[in-house]
This record gives structure tokens, C-alpha cells and sequence, in this order.
């Protein structure tokens, strides 16, 4: 080798060293796991969390989501029940989440993954925080990755970015994370229906036998007829699959001026239920439409008591538990949900002009 070419060989053997010296070191802070799960040490202790806290994009505060023995409930809505398997496939996810690769650790190109602070205006993911004595870091779940499975996500004291073979569904509205049902009662179990309005008004549907397909509108005015069976009907169905909007405690609305509903079922569980239509929070916004309700037993229901029949005691068991459930809440409905409970009878009759079907 000529002495020329051994001195080339020194200088850009000097020159590589110049440029490693240069490069800032990496710490351990820079990297995310290399393999494994995403968040180490909360899958040991992921039956023993008791305590989450959502936080959204301007760091608003989505729901505080606490264990109070056996039920979660959301904090910010007075300690109502947490929608437990959405808690339960959150923790789930979070827990079994395995890193599929790392990603980008500068925070200029974070809003591409949604995996920016949280306390940013424009964030685009959630931060999910466990409580401090878990020693668990907080973590910002963004965006679904395009092209394959999987989902971005940042450790919120961490500069990387990594993207998990885990897909979360982790929704930035409070009511999303309340159990939504309030009670579901089917027109097949129901017999009897009235609904009393704020100026005096009284709708009653009924069946004279459990066993009948149909309800009867009751105190038709003379020379009209019903609509159809299809709209009495209809009115039977009013508490099937009924779910909440949002809820409040029942004290903070003012209830004057409410309509009632009570509906009977054959077995004897009676649910009473009071009506507000109510301004919405905001000057010219849209109307909320709220209920309470509260269930008891009416002992002489019909076909109650019969042998293969739901019994007496069942029938208790079943309006405390509805009660457990609906006690002291207010619920924020759908307004069909609303219109539907709150037929007149002008809604139930035909029109004046149109012929009688007898």
C-alpha cells in the first residue's frame, strides 16, 4: 500500500469518528421497546387498576374513569356507571398492545400519527393516565395506521413514537363512556298504558288479556276512530331498548310542569316515569328531553301469580334491581324516544274528514 493512499485511509477514518462525536447520543428516553408489550409492567397489575383519567385535545378532561368496589363509574358524572366493557377492552388493549416498530421521535411530524400533547388545541389523540402509585406512564393513544393493522401511540414522557398491533376504540365524549341503558321492557310484556300531559290531557292504551296482540285506545271521543293498531301499538314499545343521551342527578332539574307516563306489565312491574321538555344549555340551542322513573310492583297484574309464571317474588327482584339502576338519576333521551312517550290523542285518531273503516 503506497503511503499516499494509507494517509486517505486515516483521514476518512478521522472524518467518520468527526461525525459520530457530532451526532447527539441516544438515551434510553429516545427509544421505544424494542419488542414485547408497549406499555411494560401493566399487564402484572392491570386486575388492580381502580383509576383512568381520558384527557382530550386542549387538555379538556374527558372522563375520570374510578373502581368503586365492583363497578367503575365516570367521576364527572356524578360517580353514574361507567360503560364497563368499554373500560374493560380499553385496559385490554392497552395491556396486550405489542410494539410492531418504532416510529418518528420528532415532535414536528407527531400530528401525522396523532400522538402530539394533548394540551394542543389541534391534538388528534387521547391521553390515557393510570393513577401515579401504578408507576405507569401515561399514554397517547392517536391515529388507526392506513394500509395495515394497527394504531399509533406515544408514551406521554417518552419522545418516541411506535406504532402496536392493538386497534382502540377510545371515544372523546363523556356520555360514551356511561352504561347507556335505562330500562328495556317490551310491548309483548306490556298490558296497560297511560300517559298524563302537563295541562290535563290523558292518553290510556290497554289489553284486556296479556294474550291479546292488541292495545285498545281508551275514551275515544264520540264519532272518531283510531289511526290504526300499528299507532296505538306503538305506544306499548315506549320504554323497549330506552338509553341515555346523558345523565344528571335527578335534583338538579326542576321538575314542574312534567308529564307522567305509568305503564303496567302482565306480571305485575309497574314503571312511573315523569316527562320534561327543557331549554338547552346554550342561548337558542335545541331542546333536551329528560325523565325519571322508578319501578314497584301492582300485585294483582295480569296473569301474575299463575302456575309457569314469572312469580310475585320475581317480580320484586326485578323492579328493585330496575330501581338500583335508576334511583336519584335524571336521563337525557333521544327526542324520538321523547315523542314517542308523549302522544296526544289527536295523534292517535284519524283526521275528522277521513272514512270510518266500519
Amino acid at each position: 500500500m503506497s503511503r499516499m493512499h494509507f494517509s486517505w485511509l486515516l483521514l476518512a477514518t478521522f472524518l467518520v469518528g468527526a461525525v459520530v462525536l457530532i451526532l447527539p447520543q441516544q438515551t434510553a428516553k429516545d427509544i421505544a421497546p424494542e419488542s414485547g408489550r408497549f406499555i411494560p409492567g401493566l399487564e402484572d397489575q392491570v386486575n388492580e387498576i381502580s383509576w383512568l383519567r381520558l384527557t382530550a385535545a386542549g387538555g379538556r378532561t374527558v372522563a375520570t374513569l374510578e373502581r368503586k368496589g365492583d363497578l367503575w363509574q365516570v367521576n364527572e358524572a356524578s360517580g353514574y356507571r361507567a360503560d364497563w366493557d368499554k373500560v374493560r377492552e380499553l385496559l385490554s388493549g392497552l395491556a396486550q398492545a405489542v410494539l410492531v416498530e418504532p416510529k418518528t421521535a420528532n415532535p414536528e411530524y407527531y400530528d401525522r400519527l396523532g400522538v402530539e400533547d394533548v394540551s394542543l388545541e389541534s391534538a388528534g389523540g387521547t391521553m390515557v393516565s393510570f393513577a401515579p402509585e401504578t408507576g405507569l406512564s401515561p399514554v397517547i393513544v392517536g391515529n388507526n395506521a392506513r394500509g395495515r393493522t394497527g394504531q399509533y401511540v406515544r408514551l406521554a414522557d417518552s419522545e418516541s413514537s411506535a406504532l402496536i398491533d392493538t386497534v382502540m376504540n377510545v371515544p372523546v365524549e363523556r356520555s360514551a363512556w356511561l352504561e347507556t341503558s335505562i330500562v328495556d321492557i317490551s310491548d309483548a310484556e306490556v298490558v296497560e298504558v297511560e300517559l298524563t300531559h302537563p295541562d290535563g290531557e290523558v292518553v290510556k292504551i290497554i289489553k284486556a288479556s296479556a294474550d291479546d296482540e292488541n292495545f285498545q285506545l281508551q275514551n275515544i271521543p264520540e264519532g272518531r276512530e283510531a289511526k290504526s293498531d300499528w299507532s296505538v301499538n306503538a305506544l306499548g314499545n315506549v320504554l323497549a331498548g330506552l338509553e341515555l343521551d346523558e345523565v344528571a342527578a335527578r335534583e338538579e332539574l326542576d321538575w314542574d310542569g312534567a308529564g307522567r307516563l305509568y305503564l303496567l306489565t302482565a306480571d305485575g312491574l309497574v314503571i312511573e316515569a315523569a316527562m320534561l321538555e327543557r331549554a338547552g344549555p346554550e342561548e337558542g340551542g335545541e331542546s333536551e328531553f329528560w325523565i325519571h322513573l322508578e319501578a314497584q310492583l301492582y300485585t294483582t297484574g295480569v296473569g301474575a301469580g299463575t302456575e309457569g309464571d314469572t312469580t310475585e317474588a320475581d317480580t320484586r327482584d326485578r323492579a328493585d334491581a330496575i330501581n338500583d339502576r335508576v334511583r336519584g338519576w335524571a336521563y337525557r333521551i333521544p327526542q324520538f324516544k321523547y315523542n314517542a312517550m308523549n302522544r296526544r290523542m289527536e295523534d292517535l285518531l284519524k283526521a275528522e274528514d277521513e272514512p270510518s273503516s266500519l
